[in-house]
Formats: structure tokens, sequence, C-alpha cells
């Protein structure tokens, strides 16, 4: 039975976003992961702090080398776990800053998307149009964000009972 007033308990979300060229600086998942869990009572995986992160240095080393065996080997194990917590999440955030380059995170939104799962986009110029303009092509429009604030209140209308018309979002209102 789903909690009536508030759909997400036990819920689990994938929090998607560059890792390889996006943690320059301050990480960016600290504030989102927070509010997710106290706010919202969704469970997160953070990919970024899995413990895959430990294979950064060989990762670095092997590329040094030209050791490419060594780079397959790591990447699929690290791929495979990650297309792996996407299938068992109930829905994906994903965080698509402008020009920052990034390939699991798109592998990550397709798989979503396939398995019609609520699939958020968040950019961060406050304009949804700097949004890879791909995705126009095949994520619903109202599952894009021009930043945190407006993600947040449409999480509210679906936390509030509002977004039941949105098949996506038959799992989360235990509909189905």
């Amino acid at each position: 039975m789903k909690n009536t007033s508030n759909p997400f308990v036990g819920s689990r979300c994938y929090l998607s976003g560059a890792i390889e060229h996006g943690e320059q600086g301050e990480n960016w998942r600290i504030a989102p992961k927070k509010i997710l869990n106290e706010r919202f009572e969704i469970s997160v995986f953070d990919p970024f702090d899995d413990p895959k992160q430990q294979w950064v240095p060989d990762i670095n080393k092997a590329r040094e080398d030209g050791d490419h065996e060594t780079i397959v080997s790591i990447a699929k194990s690290f791929v495979r776990k990650d297309l792996a917590l996407v299938d068992r999440s109930d829905f994906v955030i994903a965080y698509l800053p402008y020009k920052v380059p990034t390939t699991g995170t798109h592998h990550e939104i397709i798989n979503s998307n396939n398995a019609k799962k609520p699939t958020l986009l968040v950019t961060n110029l406050d304009d949804i149009g700097y949004i890879p303009l791909w995705y126009f092509g095949f994520i619903p429009i109202e599952f894009m964000f021009p930043n945190w604030d407006a993600l947040y209140a449409y999480l509210e209308s679906v936390k509030n009972g509002e977004q039941k018309d949105n098949n996506r979002w038959s799992f989360t209102y235990g509909d189905i």
C-alpha cells in the first residue's frame, strides 16, 4: 500500500550527471540529495558516492600508459552497474549543465526514457532551451526544468497528487 500523504516514500531516484568532466569544483549533488531526501523522502542513488570511484586512479594510470584493455575492463563494470541502478530506480533526475561534456548521462537518460520512467532533466541557465536539443525529440517538455527550484516545485505537484494523469508516475502513485 502506497503512502497517500507522500507517494515518494519508498521510491528510488537515480541522480544522473556528468562525472568524468563535470566535477571540476564544487560537488553539485550535495544540495539536491539533501532536498530530495529530507523534503520529499526519496531514496537517492548518487553514482558519485559509489565505491566505483575508487577506480579513478587506475583509469587515469591506464590512460597515461595507453592500457586500453584495463580501461575496457573497468568501464564495463561501472557502465553495467550504473545502468542496472537506472533500471532499479523509479525515476531519474539528470543534471545537464550547459556545455559540460557527458556520455554516461545520455545513456542513462535514454535507458530511463525507454523504460517509460519519469526522466527529469535540469539545466543551469534558467532556460530549458539550454538542454541539448536532441532531448526535445523524445523527452516530454513537462519533464524539462530550467533550474533546481522549478524541478522541486514540480516534485511538490507530484507529491500532492497533481500528476496522477501522467502515466509515467503510475508506479510512484501505486496505480500499477
